[in-house]
């Protein structure tokens, strides 16, 4: 573990609130980010992402310094993420919306992409087909997918996040890969 990141635990487990805070601001986007990208919907990222962080603030007295602390926080994160999957609490984004209390709907905007107008729809349509497959895999092969491509780890750094045998998590890359290529093949 870096130094600085030792010596915010160390405060946290001193009961300096501004050091909890410290550790929060720096792993948020991170924490977010993958638990957005394993159950699409920004609520359930939200609360998955506060949750992640009172079972690290509970668990703070547990944690091996000898691991990297990174990873020991995007294991409980991952492992949150699999069990809300799991417990059928997944739902799909909608692209339109319904106002309330109303038959009008309307559309969530699209930043400028710089692109023109059927290009942006080509792209929204490759990102939309490319994140149903993704969706599509069970949550086994989808954290590994996500760990390696969207958060850039290592094999080793998936193995000690998700506390797998590195083996393991070859295998299940492959295979996530295997049913990808799977699964465009069809859709051609």
């Amino acid at each position: 573990m870096s130094g600085d990141v030792e010596g915010i635990v160390r405060r946290c487990l001193r009961g300096d609130e501004r050091a909890y805070r410290e550790l929060v601001e720096r792993y948020q986007p991170q924490v977010y980010s993958l638990a957005l990208r394993m159950v699409r919907r920004a609520e359930d990222a939200e609360d998955l992402t506060q949750e992640t962080f009172v079972r690290m603030f509970r668990a703070l007295d547990r944690y091996d310094p000898t691991r990297a602390f990174g990873a020991w926080l995007m294991t409980i994160a991952s492992r949150l993420c699999i069990d809300h999957i799991r417990r059928g609490k997944f739902r799909p984004i909608p692209l339109t919306r319904r106002e309330p209390g109303t038959d009008e709907e309307y559309s969530i905007d699209v930043p400028d992409l710089g692109l023109r107008p059927d290009e942006v729809v080509e792209h929204q349509e490759e990102e939309r087909r490319g994140q149903e497959l993704i969706d599509s895999l069970p949550p086994h092969y989808r954290i590994v997918v996500l760990l390696r491509h969207q958060q850039q780890l290592s094999y080793e750094e998936i193995a000690e996040v998700l506390t797998l045998p590195l083996g393991t998590v070859k295998a299940r890359v492959h295979r996530a890969r295997a049913l990808l290529k799977e699964r465009i093949a069809r859709m051609s």
